[in-house]
């Protein structure tokens, strides 16, 4: 069984090591609203909207937001953001507790995925950055992303995965049990991840309308067919949608095989901006080193 970086970077935690992660967490900011669990349209934001810290460049129809990995800081993303303001406005951004963002207040909820997405909806709102958005989710981001997509169905209009976590590492057992035995840490900005709510938030996601690109890292391992079919599983939930492997990527994606993710984004935008559509998958992504999976 292969449990080695590829594995532990699934969220990022040992990947941080590497990234100049701090273990100082920002001071704690003001509750702005009553918390709420359940499906992601129904979480309120549990953070100061005004507060979490977007970094945006470039111009265009279409504003990208990328969501960073458990832990990681949103300039991970900056070149890749960087790429895409060729052509579009850019966003990357840092969640409660991480980077520039102040930290959840001691009386708010413990994050997830849901409450970040309402964190962030209610930020871009509070800081003019409006509609229509295609946001890029990776590892636990890719979570967020697909419950940010679900519950603010009529602002997204297109949706990146990049090697995105799973609803599977959280209800099936045996994967449960090989990301436990990996060392996996939920937890993210000094709090553990609320894993119930998790699993309640993103059971009712529905990406039925979004345009969508799951890319999954180049899994060599016992693990490889859940992990392949977990995001196909992803994939089918939208009818415009392809399912690329980076071949010979790790779980950084965006580090190792960016020209495939910058095609990726590419492609979302181009769809949501009236287009081609995402599907098939083609030499828009084999060109670059995809390897396309059959819906």
């Amino acid at each position: 069984m292969l449990v080695g970086r590829v594995v532990v970077c699934l969220t990022t935690v040992a990947c941080l090591v590497g990234c100049g992660g701090s273990d100082d967490q920002p001071e704690a900011a003001p509750t702005t609203a009553a918390p709420t669990t359940g499906s992601p349209s129904t979480a309120s934001p549990t953070a100061d909207p005004a507060g979490l810290s977007i970094t945006c460049s470039g111009s265009g129809e279409t504003t990208v937001v990328f969501m960073a990995g458990l832990g990681a800081p949103g300039d991970v993303h900056a070149a890749q953001a960087g790429r895409a303001g060729a052509t579009s406005r850019t966003c990357y951004y840092d969640r409660a507790g991480l980077g520039a963002s102040p930290a959840l207040a001691a009386d708010a909820p413990d994050p997830s995925p849901g409450r970040a997405a309402a964190d962030l909806h209610a930020a871009l709102a509070a800081q003019n950055i409006p509609p229509p958005y295609v946001v890029l989710g990776w590892s636990y981001g890719g979570l967020v992303a697909q419950a940010f997509s679900s519950a603010y169905a009529d602002d997204v209009t297109g949706l990146v995965l990049e090697d995105s976590s799973v609803l599977e590492q959280f209800t099936d057992p045996d994967q449960m049990e090989f990301f436990a035995d990996a060392g996996i840490l939920w937890e993210e900005g000094g709090r553990d991840i609320d894993t119930a709510a998790l699993v309640d938030e993103i059971s009712a996601v529905d990406l039925s309308g979004v345009p969508t690109v799951v890319l999954s890292q180049d899994v060599d391992g016992d693990w490889a067919g859940w992990w392949y079919g977990d995001h196909d599983r992803i994939a089918r939930q939208s009818p415009d949608s392809v399912h690329v492997i980076g071949q010979g990527s790790g779980h950084e994606m965006h580090v190792d095989v960016p020209d495939l993710v910058a095609a990726a984004v590419t492609a979302v935008v181009t769809a949501a901006e009236g287009g081609a559509p995402v599907a098939p998958c083609d030499e828009r992504f084999t060109a670059v080193g995809g390897r396309c999976r059959d819906l």
